[in-house]
């Protein structure tokens, strides 16, 4: 179970998986406008790629979750991707490690049914469910990641524990999300309601906090890299997208209230981004003890 207290933990007292599962499958489209390919997540900006293209942006952040892995280094093994939206970061996998098998899970019956019709030719395996539970034997899983989707739990340390009882002794999980660097109820109300409630996050996790999970004895932080600045070449094209998406949707009067709340979050990005005395953007790296 988490180490947290209630009270620095929630943005409500919580936000049920049902509601994750509604969000996202009510903002489907919505997610189609920033990455026809189905990417849900932040770009890496590097030097040499171009910040006005957000396509390579986003795939450089799948190759840095992919080195942090370990993946070039593989033979053989699986992968599995908590939180994989509609599977594009694990369809990106599969071509670029042929030789692996990925495994996609998410919550949302929505997002997996548009994933096996995006990418049903790859080599990619879709599971709808909860990553609190997994469906895996012990030891299964080669590597784990989570791209932006553990600030979803409410019980990251359950989450991991069940992470790392499919891990293979040695085997890595990343994570790449963004932590908050005091206890959620002292950030701003606007913080609070206007970002994580509109994205139907209960929490973003405190990042000192963060550094200390162990999956249940059984992991120990191997890699620690703030890289939020990469992400701001993205973060201003969501801001722009987000409104012109939502102007349009307003003059054809067909906003769900779910889309109203991702799109206001969405455009301010640019405040989030900024906000850098109670936020920031880490990678992180487990590795289970052998």
């Amino acid at each position: 179970m988490t180490s947290h207290t209630p009270s620095r933990t929630l943005v409500s007292e919580a936000a049920p998986r049902a509601e994750i599962s509604d969000y996202y499958d009510d903002t489907l489209l919505d997610y189609d406008l920033w990455s026809p390919e189905g990417y849900l997540h932040f770009g890496y900006w590097r030097p040499k790629l171009n910040p006005f293209v957000r396509r390579p942006m986003l795939e450089e952040m799948n190759r840095f979750i992919f080195q942090h892995l370990g993946l070039a280094d593989w033979c053989e093994g699986s992968v599995a991707d908590l939180g994989c939206g509609v599977g594009a970061v694990s369809r990106f996998g599969s071509q670029l490690y042929p030789q692996l098998d990925f495994h996609a899970m998410s919550i949302s019956p929505g997002q997996i049914a548009s994933a096996q019709q995006r990418h049903s030719s790859q080599r990619v395996t879709y599971h709808c469910g909860d990553y609190h539970r997994l469906p895996f034997e012990d030891e299964s899983i080669s590597g784990v990641f989570y791209l932006e989707s553990l600030c979803h739990s409410t019980q990251p340390e359950q989450a991991l524990s069940e992470a790392a009882r499919v891990l293979k002794p040695g085997g890595r999980i990343v994570m790449t999300d963004g932590y908050l660097r005091r206890p959620l109820e002292q950030t701003s109300p606007l913080f609070r309601t206007g970002v994580a409630h509109n994205w139907a996050v209960p929490m973003f996790h405190e990042l000192e906090l963060a550094r200390q999970w162990t999956g249940g004895g059984r992991l120990r932080l191997v890699e620690d890299i703030e890289c939020g600045w990469r992400l701001g070449p993205s973060a201003l094209h969501a801001a722009h997208l987000s409104t012109l998406h939502f102007l349009k949707l307003v003059l054809k009067r067909g906003v769900t209230a779910w889309q109203w709340r991702h799109l206001t979050a969405s455009a301010y990005t640019i405040a989030l981004g900024l906000y850098r005395r109670h936020f920031r953007y880490h990678l992180l790296a487990f590795e289970k003890f052998v």
